[in-house]
C-alpha cells in the first residue's frame, strides 16, 4: 500500500514539473494559417477601434454650412431685431392686404 501511495506521489510531483516547464507556452507550434487568422483578427480589432476613436472625434465637429431650399450656399442670415423693422404705420388697409396675400402666396410655395 505505500509503495502505491509513494508512486502516486511521484506522478503527481512529475505531472507537476511538467506543467511548471511549459510556462503556459503552447504545447505545440501553431500551424501558418492560425498565426494568419491571429494576425488578421488582431488588425481587424485595430481598424474597428480606430474607426469607432474616428467617429466619437467626427460627432463634436460639424462643419456644414448653412444651405437654403434650392441647395445653394448663401450668407448666414440673421435675425432682424424689433428696433431695425420699418414703421408701417402709414400703410393703407390695400397695401397690408396686398402684403398678405403676398407672404401668403411665399408660404405656399416654401410648403410645396
Amino acid at each position: 500500500m505505500q509503495i502505491l501511495d509513494n508512486r502516486i506521489a511521484f506522478m503527481s510531483l512529475y505531472i507537476l514539473q511538467l506543467f511548471s516547464l511549459s510556462e503556459a507556452r503552447p504545447l505545440r507550434k501553431r500551424t501558418v494559417s492560425e498565426v494568419q487568422l491571429m494576425h488578421s483578427l488582431g488588425e481587424h480589432k485595430q481598424v474597428q477601434d480606430r474607426r469607432d476613436w474616428l467617429q466619437t472625434r467626427l460627432h463634436t465637429v460639424h462643419t456644414a454650412p448653412a444651405r437654403d431650399g434650392s441647395g445653394d450656399v448663401g450668407p448666414p442670415r440673421r435675425r432682424i431685431r424689433p428696433e431695425e423693422l420699418p414703421d408701417l404705420s402709414d400703410l393703407t388697409p390695400d397695401e397690408i392686404q396686398y402684403a398678405l396675400n403676398l407672404l401668403e402666396k411665399l408660404l405656399k410655395s416654401k410648403q410645396s
